[in-house]
């Protein structure tokens, strides 16, 4: 198991923790919190979802050149475009490696700015209402 993959299963339990506790909590301030969490992890298990995919599609594309089947690119089997897609390969897999954490910051920069957000309106409507 990978960390993109640790990473999508942690992202599924917190949006099912958050999004059962998130009617019992009674305090608007609390509950932006919860919702900003929700958004947090959705985003974030969204995300890793996504390069999970592209990263399969890559993989298989880049298999379909190993036409003997070990694995490897042997040098009868290169070409211009054999080379291309084992250079995205060998890309991806850096960025496969920090995508985990790349990705909880821009989720988390992403919910913060929710999360004031909702504070703000609901400081506004709380001075509305008295």
């Amino acid at each position: 198991m990978n960390y993109n993959q640790i990473g999508i299963l942690l992202g599924i339990f917190a949006i099912a923790f958050f999004g059962f506790t998130v009617k019992k909590v009674s305090n608007p301030y609390l509950k932006g919190i919860w919702n900003s969490a929700i958004l947090v992890f959705t985003m974030y298990a969204a995300l890793l979802i996504y390069i999970e995919i592209r990263w399969q599609f890559i993989s298989d594309y880049a298999g379909k050149f190993d036409l003997n089947g070990n694995g490897f690119v042997d040098l009868n089997e290169y070409s211009e475009e054999a080379i291309k897609a084992m250079n995205r390969r060998t890309y991806g897999a850096n960025i496969r490696l920090y995508a985990p954490l790349t990705m909880a910051v821009f989720s988390s920069i992403i919910g913060f700015a929710y999360l004031l957000s909702d504070w703000t309106v609901t400081r506004f409507k709380n001075k509305e209402q008295k």
